[in-house]
Parts: structure tokens; C-alpha cells; sequence
């Protein structure tokens, strides 16, 4: 059995490995394997309808192992790794499948430190859990766990965005915030609002079943428009459990990561933060990207999809600032994972101390021409057992030379072979993922 992707477990809400009796257990084995000595684990979730069910079956399980939980409700992901960090808990964890649709779920796991689990770890995790599932044994009744609200803790980190700018610093600025009908409907407004900008806020009333629907990080286009209409400063598009954000110049502008990075690169170049003169980006990240650090004299360190590895680079390398063209951020001096709202928070720091528009800042960045296609896919064959597939991938970047690149990966989530290219002829470019994708499918289904 294989349940850790690239973030957590994930998958059909309703199904396998969700089931009642499976997230107890996963929840169980969690709690034996902490250390022991803090006061519960912190539980957190987003506005999926099946959140609830999940959140009930896991703390069946934890205290079925004699820890007790602290219920957080809605509260973005980030926020959980917050409180980890700046008080003493046995781990965190956050009900939620992200980006994915509502009938999807998953499970994030922070340890005491408010850290992504390390590879090793999971490894440890998922033999055990395998070896309970197997067992088909029922977990014994908790008996004398009280388990508390944690609720109000949501204060905490909404104080500490709070202090990364100075009070009334975004007075008279008019920001559009794109909530997604997620984590973030409560404190993205409030913290904004507090900091007197003039906030017009969509997609904060969620239903259970509408988060991601149409709107926030994966359509941008929604906010963009809502940004055009106002006549706004900029806007902000968070995704289901505000880990991620995209944002929008005040011409509407979609400003996805490679931009954010860029942008924050520099000034922590020019203001003597940037540590080791480095920034962490994925393999995704776009080649204008790369050739603008270049340009600025910024080294980049080049890492695998998903924040954790993003961090692991931040810490070999002694870094302080890497991320994912998806919006996924981290500010390493202030976090040590993924999250929308400080991100949110540092853009608009620079923007108000430097006087200049997000348009302006982005001007440095000339993206190639980039084209991505998700494959589904009946599984997950290795590209290099794929000859056919495989002569096409190096035909293709013979082809590219240094003015262009192939990725292909699966997805850590989902059944999707993902064909990336990246090139200055978009029509070639497009033509070539294309018949990669093709090519990968048909012979996946014949073995």
C-alpha cells in the first residue's frame, strides 16, 4: 500500500484509504509515534463538506492512543504549522485535499517544530499503518481523553501577520481577495482590513461543496476581472486551504509564483536579505524566471515539486526564500512551509515600501512560452520504461537546445501524467506535449 504523495495522503473523500475505520487508525499511528511531550495534537481543516467526518474519525484514533486533540475548525494550513512552531504540541495535522475538488480530502502532517514530514518518516508511518490495516482489528474506546477547542488560537496567527506591516500601511489601497470559498473566507479579509486596506473580498461563503469551484488560485481570471472593475491596488487569489496565492497587478494581470519570486528575490537582494544570495525554485519554475536571477546575479538552486523539498533545499543551502510557480511561497526566516498569507502580506510590504507597482517589478521577468497537459492515466508506468514515449522526450529537447526544456512527471496526488514544455514557438511547443501525452497513454494502456 502506497498512502503519502507529495503532500500527505490524498484522494477520493468517500473512499479508501477515508473510510472511518482507515483515518482512525492513521490517526492512531501518528499519535504513538510522537514524542509525547506536548499538550495534544492540533487539528485543523477547511470548509470541505467531509472535513467534519474525517475530524471525528481521527480523534477516535488519537486518543485511542491516549493523546488528547485540539480542535482548530476552518484555519488555513499554514496557520497550524504556525502554532506548532511558536508553542508545544505533540504534531499538527490538516484535513485537506488543497487545490482538488470537494469530493476529494487528504491528510497534511506537521511534527512538533510545524515542519512537513520527512520522507523517512512517512516511510515509518505507512508500514505501520499498513500492518494495523491488515490486521482488521477495531481500535479500543479512549477512556478519560479531554480533548479541547483551539479555536481562539486562530488570534495568534493573525496577530503575528499583523506585525509584518506597519499599522495603517495599506490605508486608501483597494484590494481585491479571492478566498476560494476556503480556509482563508475569515482571516485573509480581516487581517487586511485591520491593516485599513480597502478590501473587496469574493468567494468567502462556502457551502462544503463549492470550495475551488471556479475560483481562487486555479482561476485567477475571476479576480483579475473583479481587480479591472474596482480599479484596485492589486488582488490576491488564495487556493482551497490557503498554502498558495496568485496574484494580480492593478492592470489585471495575472502575477503567478515565478513572478512573486522574482519580484522578492530582488528586493531581498537589494536590502541585504537575501541569505547566501540564493533562491530554491522547482523544476517547474519558467525559464525567464531563471535567465531574470541570472541577470540579477542571484543564484538558483533547482529542487522537486512540492514545498517540503523546497524546504529541504532552503536548509541545505542556507537560503531563506524559494517556491513554486503554483503560488506555493516560503519565507524560511518567518515559516518553514508554504503560506498564501504571508506571502500576501510581504508582496504588498514591498509594494508600499518601494513605491512602485506590482507591473513595474514584475517588468524584469520575460516568460517563455509554456505548455502543460495533464494526462489521466490508468497508472503510474515509469517514463523510462516507455520507449516510444521516451525517444520523443529527447527528440523534443534536442530540439529545444538551451532555448527551451521538456518536463514530464506524474502527479504525487492524482492519476495524471504531467507532459510541461517550455520553448519560443508556442505552436511547436504545443504540438510536441501533445503527442508526448499521446504517445505515454497509449502505452500505458497496453501494458
Amino acid at each position: 500500500m502506497e498512502f503519502f504523495g507529495t503532500d500527505g495522503i490524498r484522494g477520493k473523500s468517500n473512499e479508501f484509504p477515508f473510510d472511518n475505520r482507515t483515518v482512525s487508525l492513521i490517526g492512531y499511528v501518528l499519535a504513538k509515534n510522537t514524542s509525547g511531550n506536548g499538550n495534544g495534537i492540533l487539528i485543523g481543516r477547511d470548509t470541505r463538506e467531509s472535513g467534519v467526518r474525517i475530524f471525528k474519525a481521527l480523534r477516535k484514533g488519537i486518543n485511542a492512543a491516549g493523546v488528547k486533540v485540539v480542535d482548530l475548525g476552518v484555519i488555513p494550513t499554514a496557520a497550524v504549522a504556525y502554532l506548532l512552531k511558536h508553542n508545544s504540541y505533540h504534531a499538527g495535522i490538516v484535513i485537506s485535499a488543497s487545490h482538488n475538488p470537494y469530493t476529494d480530502n487528504g491528510i497534511k502532517f506537521f511534527n512538533t517544530k510545524g515542519m512537513k514530514l520527512a520522507d523517512n518518516v512517512e516511510a515509518k508511518l505507512e508500514k505501520e499503518l499498513t500492518r494495523y490495516i491488515n490486521e482488521k482489528k477495531e481500535l479500543a474506546a479512549a477512556k478519560k481523553i479531554k480533548n479541547i477547542s483551539g479555536k481562539s488560537l486562530i488570534k495568534q496567527y493573525s496577530n503575528f501577520l499583523l506585525s509584518l506591516l506597519p499599522a495603517n500601511s495599506l490605508k486608501n489601497k483597494k484590494i481585491v481577495v479571492d478566498c476560494a470559498n476556503g480556509a482563508s473566507y475569515k482571516v485573509a479579509p480581516e487581517v487586511l482590513k485591520k491593516l485599513k486596506a480597502e478590501v473587496i473580498v469574493i468567494n468567502d461563503k462556502p457551502t462544503g461543496k463549492n470550495i475551488n469551484l471556479n475560483c481562487g488560485a486555479l482561476h485567477p481570471e475571476i479576480v483579475a476581472e473583479a481587480v479591472k472593475k474596482e480599479n484596485a491596488f492589486c488582488g490576491f487569489a488564495f487556493d482551497g486551504d490557503a498554502d498558495r496565492v496568485i496574484s494580480v497587478d492593478h492592470k489585471g494581470i495575472v502575477r503567478d509564483g515565478d513572478y512573486f519570486l522574482a519580484v522578492t528575490a530582488r528586493h531581498l537582494k537589494q536590502t541585504n536579505k537575501l541569505k547566501n544570495n540564493t533562491l530554491v525554485v522547482t523544476v517547474m519554475a519558467n525559464l525567464g524566471l531563471i535567465k531574470a536571477m541570472k541577470e540579477a546575479e542571484i543564484n538558483t538552486v533547482v529542487s522537486k515539486v512540492g514545498d517540503r523539498y523546497v524546504y529541504e533545499n532552503l536548509k541545505k543551502h542556507k537560503a531563506v526564500l524559494g517556491g513554486e510557480q503554483s503560488g506555493h511561497i516560503i519565507f524560511k526566516n518567518l515559516l518553514d512551509t508554504g503560506d498564501g498569507m504571508i506571502s500576501a502580506v510581504q508582496l504588498l510590504k514591498i509594494l508600499v515600501s518601494s513605491g512602485s507597482s506590482l507591473s513595474e517589478l514584475c517588468s524584469s521577468v520575460k516568460k517563455y512560452p509554456q505548455i502543460l497537459i495533464n494526462e489521466k492515466v490508468s497508472k503510474k508506468i515509469p517514463v523510462e520504461q516507455l520507449p516510444e514515449t521516451l525517444k520523443l522526450i529527447k527528440t523534443a529537447e534536442s530540439d529545444l537546445g538551451d532555448n527551451g526544456r521538456v518536463l514530464v512527471r506524474y502527479s504525487g496526488t492524482e492519476n495524471l501524467l504531467r507532459v510541461m514544455i517550455e520553448g519560443q514557438n508556442k505552436a511547436e511547443i504545443k504540438k510536441m506535449a501533445q503527442d508526448i501525452a499521446e504517445s505515454a497513454k497509449q502505452e500505458i494502456s497496453r501494458l
